[in-house]
């Protein structure tokens, strides 16, 4: 709770000092009015493809831009790839999981355990992010609507497709743009080898990665009792929290920098309730016409990612973005519902809760591991 509280201190000072920096020309504005322009690409093409969540496609738009298109067509590749991969794995495993409890506990917890383990260790991390993101949605839509499992696969790859299409697009019209230097992902796509972990000292060496990896899947796992206790339909968000929050960077797990846990939960709950607030806020003065839609969809993205580029609270501006795109890009019809929104921060509270008591009943310590007492 300490590190908690530590998480949520710096956030309304960094988040005034960045709204206090927007600007309307630089390096800044120019790489935010490519994510405006991008979001807007993906949701016309998901609209024009008549694809079911326009969200997924509007988000892959945004995450996936990068300052060359070199880049892009890199992180986008990874991103599909992971998806598609994570679907199938999932279509594989989700009708023994739609019936037995035992078994989609104990499937959640292997792609869990496998996409957060890969995540920390290959090159091509951002690939294993979506591979048991997505598999995991997949195993999980199998509790709650069997006979559309093939379907929600499928259009769940066509989003990020073409969310990863419009933002390749966008990239390719543009000059590139210098940013930071990004290590080429090649040369590492699975870490080490099976009889790796029969090996001492590579056990030692990956021993923080392995407990913090179990800990996210046991999370994960342990959400269908959540689910089944208070009745909970909407299985997706609380998966996803309790995953992605967990994928930190390999360095700060070594090193026990346990804090960007914290602050990665206080970050995507902040974030996204202030995004779907601002939607919200929106819809409620100026109703849901097209126009102000666009505008307010056009404004809201610009500011997230001039948060995101920040140098504090970067993860709040992705989690004000996504919790905005909900919220307003729900269907080529006006907004009628504002459910999504509200389902999504429910979500990730109950996904928050359920890493912290996972936390709190296996506490974060600095063992190195199973021989970490021997000199």
């Amino acid at each position: 709770m300490p590190l908690l509280i530590s998480a949520l201190r710096p956030i309304p000072r960094a988040l005034l000092r960045e709204l206090k920096s927007l600007e309307l020309r630089g390096v800044r504005s120019r790489e935010a009015a490519k994510r405006v322009l991008s979001v807007l690409v993906a949701v016309a093409a998901a609209t024009f493809l008549d694809l079911d969540d326009l969200s997924w496609a509007a988000f892959s738009g945004y995450m996936v831009m990068r300052g060359s298109a070199a880049e892009t067509f890199l992180r986008g590749l990874m991103r599909i790839a992971g998806t598609a991969g994570g679907a199938l794995l999932g279509l594989v495993l989700a009708p023994n999981a739609a019936g037995d409890p035992l078994l989609l506990m104990i499937f959640l917890f292997f792609v869990s355990w496998i996409g957060t383990f890969q995540s920390l260790t290959t090159s091509y991390s951002y690939a294993w992010l979506f591979f048991g993101l997505t598999s995991g949605m997949v195993i999980t839509e199998a509790l709650a609507s069997p006979d559309l499992v093939v379907h929600f696969a499928a259009t769940r790859v066509a989003e990020i497709t073409v969310g990863t299409c419009a933002g390749l697009v966008v990239a390719s019209l543009f000059s590139e743009t210098p940013g930071r230097t990004q290590q080429p992902a090649y040369g590492m796509l699975w870490c080490g080898r099976p009889r790796d972990a029969l090996d001492q000292d590579w056990l030692r060496e990956h021993w923080p990665l392995f407990e913090h990896s179990t800990r996210a899947a046991l999370a994960v796992a342990l959400l269908p009792i959540v689910w089944r206790w208070f009745s909970i339909e909407d299985f997706s968000q609380t998966a996803i929290t309790s995953y992605v929050v967990m994928i930190v960077p390999g360095a700060a797990v070594g090193e026990h920098r346990y804090a960007t846990i914290y602050e990665r939960i206080a970050h995507r709950t902040l974030g996204c309730l202030l995004g779907s607030g601002a939607a919200l806020v929106s819809i409620g003065f100026f109703g849901t016409g097209l126009p102000v839609t666009i505008l307010t969809l056009a404004a809201g993205v610009w500011v997230g990612h001039h948060i995101q580029t920040g140098q504090q609270i970067s993860y709040l501006g992705v989690q004000f973005t996504l919790g905005l795109l909900i919220t307003l890009v729900q269907g080529p019809a006006p907004i009628a519902d504002i459910t999504p929104g509200l389902e999504r921060l429910l979500g990730i509270a109950i996904g928050s809760a359920m890493l912290c008591l996972m936390i709190l009943v296996w506490p974060l310590t600095e063992d190195k591991g199973p021989d970490a007492t021997s000199p």
